[in-house]
This record gives C-alpha cells, structure tokens and sequence, in this order.
C-alpha cells in the first residue's frame, strides 16, 4: 500500500515537471524532497528529450 502512495506521488511530480510547474509547488503537493525531483528529472525525463 505505501508503494503504492509513492508511485502515486511519483507520477504526479513527474507529470507536474513535464507540465513545467514550479520546483515548490511540485514540493508543496507531492512532499518529495528537491533531491528526489531532481533524479526524477535526470533519470527519467532529460533522456526522453
């Protein structure tokens, strides 16, 4: 179940970042660190553009 609610969160922030939404706003919402937002962008996102 709290996998669960990670991936949720996860999904959400990456979905937030593609949409090009404020690091804070994304960090207000989904209450992931910057460290976590950043790998989700590294890892995830820039390799895709």
């Amino acid at each position: 179940m709290e996998k669960d609610r990670d991936n949720e969160l996860h999904n959400k922030a990456k979905e937030m970042m593609i949409a090009g939404e404020d690091w804070d706003k994304i960090m207000d919402e989904t209450h992931l660190r910057l460290k976590d937002l950043k790998r989700i962008q590294r890892e995830e996102i820039t390799p895709h553009f």
